[in-house]
């Protein structure tokens, strides 16, 4: 087997043997050069006699490429289904869980409303820290004195009350508490401002008084009284 170096293109002749089919290392002893030789393949020419005979005539010869190519086209709608019904899935689950939090969403950003129309629910919003405002009044610049009249306490409270809304409010009555130093609540009275509805951004003043209040008074508690205090204090 004559072989020839890539390099210097000398020539070796070389037993047939010698060679392994994945290839031999070989080292030109000329040059030094090394490289991989492969044993020699033969090929041998077939004529038309020796093809086999088509026996189907109605054989064509691109019916592979057509089977590759519904293959194909077959994979791709199935992989286009799957993920149809992925997504479809997926969307599912999605409006699933915005029904689930949708109450959630609604009781915080409407807490006005929905303890108008559920006044239990209060107590939620109180138990999560959230002062919820129904009456779309705010009780702001309150000042508290306390002054000595005839060698009486008396402390006068006075402030005053918005309309933060974009309605108009009618205004219910205050309800004053004074706690002790422990925040416990040692006296209590209500007041009817007696004043028309306000208007959004409209505000109005009150000053209330109590003459000889309980020693431990140091804190004073205002809010807007419920209709049962104020049922209450009416009965006799």
């Amino acid at each position: 087997m004559i072989i020839r170096c890539p390099s210097c293109s000398s020539r070796f002749d070389f037993a047939a043997s010698r060679f392994d089919a994945d290839g031999t290392m070989i080292k030109c002893s000329v040059c030094g050069h090394g490289w991989l030789e492969g044993r020699a393949i033969e090929i041998a020419r077939e004529t038309t006699s020796q093809l086999p005979a088509v026996i189907d005539n109605s054989y064509e010869p691109d019916l592979e490429i057509r089977r590759l190519v519904d293959a194909t086209r077959n994979a791709q709608e199935a992989f286009a289904a799957k993920r149809k019904r992925r997504r479809s899935a997926a969307l599912a689950w999605c409006g699933f869980g915005v029904a689930l939090l949708s109450p959630v969403v609604v009781a915080a950003a409407l807490p006005e409303t929905i303890v108008r129309l559920a006044p239990a629910s209060i107590a939620a919003y109180q138990w999560l820290g959230q002062d919820v405002n129904i009456y779309g009044l705010d009780i702001r610049k309150v000042e508290v004195q306390h002054l000595l009249v005839d060698g009486t306490r008396v402390v006068a409270i006075k402030g005053e009350i918005a309309n933060v809304s974009s309605g108009q409010r009618k205004i219910p009555w205050l309800r004053f508490g004074l706690k002790n130093a422990n925040d416990s609540e040692v006296y209590d009275w209500l007041l009817d401002t007696a004043t028309r509805p306000l208007n959004p951004g409209e505000s109005t003043n009150f000053v209330t008084r109590v003459a000889s209040p309980p020693e431990s008074a140091g804190q004073v508690e205002i809010r807007f009284a419920s209709a049962a205090e104020i049922s209450a204090k009416d009965t006799p």
